[in-house]
């Protein structure tokens, strides 16, 4: 028997990876923002950071009136910035911390229910132990400060860890699914308001099975991103975390296989647990492949999407 995605999950988009440039030109950006909050199918949009606090005031009105949700992408953010919540340099570590701090203040003005963030690069083996627990420790203080923050609201605002590749494009020290689920499952021993994003064109750079990691996450997954990848050949411009379009020829994911990630969320029970959304969030980040209109790209997500969700086993 079908049944209707509207009843399971939300459905999210990830806007900077959608329209690039989009932090510093308010023109811009609000022409994007309001593509997405017009089109029903979105119920959640992702937003990074911004210096302009027109378009902050801007994102947090909009979706409030649009009826949608706000979740900020931290990657993009602690990129920009230039954090690294992992570094074994405390004054540089501090700093992060701080970084994250403001940004949790947007959050908050924006009203959103979710940020996630990266660790820094991995450097060495005998380094790395060293700076998962600095990571750890920056994680719990950006943890405790949310909650502090959230007097002055309606929520808590969930940190959340998001993995990355460690050896092949972007070298995050997290890194492996296991590594990140150990790390989280102790900050949420003393802070509640702490998960996991797991992104489904990662596992292909990650070298991870995605639905082995699903298993491993499953009691911690705040939201995931649906997207795809490029991992056949490593001189191709677009091999790794690009975040391609579906259908790139050579690419990881299709409707088959997207039918397969949803069907082992259905089954980790992920459709059913409660998560700081409405609904359980899946966003799509996903962006042009070779400049192609922002409207087309959206065309294709709903498509394969669409045609993915047919496919879901049902079954026990």
């Amino acid at each position: 028997m079908q049944k209707s995605w509207e009843s399971y999950i939300d459905v999210g988009i990830v806007l900077p990876k959608l329209f690039s440039g989009i932090a510093d030109d308010k023109e811009r950006f609000s022409q994007g923002l309001m593509t997405i909050l017009k089109d029903p199918f979105f119920t959640t949009v992702e937003v990074s950071y911004t210096p302009d606090p027109e378009i902050v005031e801007m994102t947090g009105e909009y979706a409030r009136l649009a009826g949608a949700q706000v979740v900020f992408n931290g990657g993009d953010a602690v990129r920009r910035l230039g954090m690294d919540l992992s570094s074994l340099g405390e004054e540089k570590r501090k700093a992060s911390v701080e970084s994250g701090k403001q940004l949790i203040d947007q959050c908050y003005q924006e009203n959103a229910r979710i940020m996630h963030v990266v660790t820094g690069k991995y450097t060495t083996e005998e380094e790395k132990d060293a700076m998962l627990e600095a990571f750890e420790r920056s994680l719990m203080e950006l943890c405790e400060y949310a909650g502090q923050a959230a007097v002055d609201y309606d929520h808590t605002l969930v940190v959340s860890v998001e993995t990355g590749d460690r050896y092949f494009d972007r070298h995050y020290l997290l890194g492996p699914t296991n590594e990140a689920v150990a790390i989280v499952r102790r900050v949420k021993e003393k802070y509640e308001n702490v998960g996991i994003l797991l992104d489904q064109s990662h596992f292909p750079v990650m070298r991870e099975d995605p639905h082995k990691a699903l298993w491993q996450a499953k009691d911690y997954l705040s939201h995931v991103h649906i997207g795809n990848s490029y991992v056949k050949d490593m001189e191709k411009p677009y091999f790794g975390d690009k975040h391609l379009p579906f259908g790139v020829p050579g690419s990881e994911v299709d409707a088959d296989e997207l039918a397969r990630f949803l069907t082992t969320l259905r089954k980790i029970g992920f459709f059913a647990r409660p998560t700081a959304t409405r609904k359980p969030l899946v966003s799509f980040e996903v962006g042009p492949f070779n400049g192609e209109p922002e409207e087309l790209v959206i065309a294709n997500i709903k498509r394969v999407f669409i045609e993915a969700w047919q496919k879901i086993d049902w079954e026990e």
